[in-house]
C-alpha cells in the first residue's frame, strides 16, 4: 500500500526557518515537517548559517528546499521571497509566518526602541510577507497562511512583556481580517487527505 505525502506538489515559505541553538525551533521543525509531507520549501532567515542547518536536514531526508536570506521587515525582501518561491517551484501554497521577537517590560518601563522593533518584526513582518504571498497563492489556485501568535495575545505574559503581548494580539486581529478577506484561498480538505 503506497502512502501519498499530504503536501506533494505544494510550495511553502517558512520565515524564521533557521535554527540558532541545539534545540529545534518552531521554524526549523515546521520546515522539516512540511518537507516530510512533500512540500517544496523556501527557508527564509536573516542568518545563512542557521538556515543552512534546516536545509541540511531536509536534504538529508530527501526533501526539496532552498534558502532565502532576507528580512521580513523589508518590503523588497518580502516581494523577492514570494517571487523566488514561484520562480523556483512554480507556485506558492503555504506561508508559515514564524518570525518573532520579545523584550521584557511593562507599559511604564518598556524601552521605546524595543516596542518599535517588536511591532516591526512581529506584526509588520507578517503583513509584508502576506502582501506578496496572497497574490502568488491566488495565481497558484489557493493556499494557506499560518501566522504564529501566542497565548500572550489573550493574557498577560509571565515575563511582563507588554510589547510582545500587544504585537501578538495584533497578529490575531491581522489573521482574522485576512481570513475574512481571503477565505477563497483555503485549500479544499480533500487535497490534504
Amino acid at each position: 500500500m503506497s502512502c501519498k505525502a499530504r503536501l506533494e506538489g505544494r510550495v511553502a515559505i517558512v520565515t524564521g526557518a533557521g535554527n540558532q541553538s541545539a534545540i529545534e525551533g518552531t521554524g526549523q521543525a515546521t520546515a522539516v515537517l512540511l518537507a516530510r509531507e512533500g512540500a517544496k520549501g523556501l527557508l527564509v532567515d536573516r542568518n545563512e548559517k542557521n538556515a543552512n542547518k534546516s536545509l541540511a536536514i531536509i536534504e538529508m531526508e530527501g526533501g526539496t528546499a532552498s534558502v532565502f536570506i532576507g528580512d521580513v521587515t523589508l518590503l523588497a525582501d518580502c516581494q523577492s521571497m514570494a517571487e523566488q518561491a514561484v520562480n523556483l517551484y512554480g507556485g506558492l501554497h503555504i506561508l508559515f509566518n514564524n518570525v518573532g521577537l520579545s523584550y521584557p517590560g511593562t507599559v511604564v518601563d518598556v524601552r521605546e526602541e524595543h516596542w518599535d522593533r517588536i511591532m516591526e518584526i512581529n506584526l509588520k513582518g507578517m503583513m509584508l510577507t502576506s502582501r506578496f504571498a496572497i497574490p502568488a497563492m491566488i495565481n497558484s489556485g489557493g493556499g494557506s497562511i499560518i501566522n504564529v501568535a501566542s497565548i500572550d495575545a489573550f493574557r498577560s505574559g509571565w515575563s511582563y512583556n507588554i510589547a510582545y503581548s500587544a504585537s501578538k494580539g495584533g497578529v490575531v486581529a491581522l489573521t482574522d481580517n485576512m481570513a475574512v478577506s481571503y477565505t477563497h484561498l483555503t485549500l479544499p480538505t480533500s487535497d490534504l487527505e
